[in-house]
């Protein structure tokens, strides 16, 4: 059984460093790879006078309401 202890510390960026330089490279590469997902979304925007363009860009018709229903009961429709 392993014990999880939080903390949090103030560490100079030279000191970091000096720390990640002594790791081995696979230990890098780990730590790395770790901190990428860790990394918050980046959020992509577009002006509102953009919006309209989209509009009836995209028209799959149908019924959703129905189709979900027919899903829900375990009928496809095929």
């Amino acid at each position: 059984m392993s014990a999880v202890i939080s903390l949090e510390l103030e560490l100079p960026e030279a000191k970091l460093v000096k720390a990640f330089r002594q790791l081995s490279p696979r230990r890098r590469a780990e730590l790395l790879g770790r901190l990428q997902t860790l990394r918050e979304p980046e959020l992509r925007t577009v002006p509102a006078s953009r919006l309209y363009a989209l509009t009836g860009l995209v028209s799959l018709g149908g019924n959703a309401l129905a189709d979900t229903e027919a899903l829900y009961n375990g009928n496809s429709g095929h």
